[in-house]
């Protein structure tokens, strides 16, 4: 029961793994070659009088120092290297926890459902990102909103006219004419009814 804790735990950490993991090894991989450098540059000195000093004195005192530097430098090191993995971990969840939710909600845009906005959680990084989109978000609801009561105005109108012609000729001419606008219409209405506005409509 524990472990499987453990390990929703860490897959929540994990959420989107193959862009996380990308991001974590690129930084070791920066990591290792910056160690290496370093500890060649601070230990060519001992490498010198180990492999190039013609006192075999100088040589075991080298190597000594060494083995000894060697048993401090290596748990160091690794400590530091689990450290910064988890510590990346932990910023590429703040990065891509908040692009996942941007997903979500893109792919409920493309449904038509404006409804969904981003929220993020605290600590996440993009909030101004997130915010520019929930005002996109917004401005599109608006828009289609609009439409849709300048849509429902049209209808309305057309219908008020073909009530008020009394002229038979001149009605079922006109009539005809009206239908097909008050078709084209109501397709304007079927394209429209695809975008959701309303957290209640069904």
């Amino acid at each position: 029961m524990g472990n499987k804790r453990y390990e929703r735990k860490i897959r929540n950490y994990l959420i989107n793994k193959d862009i996380q993991m990308k991001i974590v090894l690129t930084n070791l991989v920066y990591m290792v070659i910056i160690t290496t450098v370093a500890l060649v540059v601070l230990l060519s000195p001992l490498f010198q009088d180990m492999f190039l000093s013609d006192s075999l004195d100088v040589q075991y005192k080298a190597a000594e120092t060494f083995l000894t530097l060697l048993k401090r430098l290596v748990p160091a090191v690794v400590l530091v290297f689990v450290l910064v993995f988890i510590h990346q971990v932990l910023i590429t969840h703040r990065i891509c926890g908040p692009l996942v939710n941007f997903t979500h909600t893109f792919q409920r845009i493309a449904e038509g459902d404006f409804t969904r906005k981003v929220c993020l959680r605290k600590g996440d990084y993009l909030g101004e990102e997130c915010e520019k989109i929930n005002v996109m978000v917004d401005s599109l609801r608006h828009f289609v909103s609009t439409i849709r009561k300048d849509h429902g105005k049209l209808v309305t109108l057309l219908e008020e006219i073909l009530g008020r012609v009394e002229d038979l000729d001149t009605r079922t001419k006109l009539t005809e004419s009206l239908n097909i606008v008050k078709r084209e219409a109501d397709l304007v209405e079927k394209d429209l009814s695809i975008f959701k506005i309303d957290e209640h409509q069904a």
